[in-house]
């Protein structure tokens, strides 16, 4: 895991300017490992400083727990990213959620090799942002456009960084440590 601010590869101004709007930046690759896809990563947390997290719909296990995350489309902001992704994932829309903070630099993880055969990429940069949930309870996961999860819970920053899938454990602790003034609860 290494923090990598995708750049982009020429020194052409106006692709340099389109970049630090948030927009198409080279994929970083490591020749050895292969390509690593661009993302956003949502740490939404509530009232009571717990993370809204979701059971993965194709898997069984406290390991199947992870944070909200998704991929960045061409020429997309992280930003603009973050909220069709939390859209998606979990029905909830811009107005539900307050923007926090977002992660300054990004944080690179490669996936198990035995996962990587056949797929485009061998892992992800992600860019990190933490949200306040304004509502109540728990979201409507009927409302999410993708059924990526089963189910929704709020759950402790503690006990995800232990429970979680092993290559997301270092990325999860550095999220939480940055963001860990916000993990402690927040007054409506």
């Amino acid at each position: 895991m290494t923090d990598n601010a995708p750049n982009p590869t020429t020194k052409r101004p106006a692709q340099r300017r389109r970049h630090r709007r948030g927009g198409a930046a080279r994929t970083p690759t490591n020749p050895a490992r292969g390509r690593l896809r661009r993302n956003v990563g949502l740490v939404i947390v509530n009232s009571e400083g717990k993370l809204l997290c979701g059971l993965r719909a194709h898997a069984n296990g406290d390991k199947a727990w992870q944070l909200p995350q998704g991929g960045i489309e061409a020429r997309e902001r992280p930003i603009v990213a973050v909220y069709r992704e939390l859209k998606e994932e979990t029905g909830l829309e811009p107005h539900e959620v307050e923007l926090l903070a977002e992660r300054e630099s990004w944080i690179d993880y490669w996936l198990p090799k035995e996962w990587v055969k056949g797929r485009r990429f061998a892992g992800q940069t992600q860019k990190w942002f933490c949200l306040k949930y304004l509502g109540e309870g728990v979201p409507d996961l009927s409302r999410a456009k993708d059924r990526e999860f089963e189910q929704l819970d709020w759950l402790d920053a503690t006990w995800l960084g232990e429970h979680v899938i092993d290559f997301r454990k270092k990325v999860y602790a550095k999220v939480f440590r940055e963001f860990a003034v916000f993990l402690e609860g927040i007054q409506k």
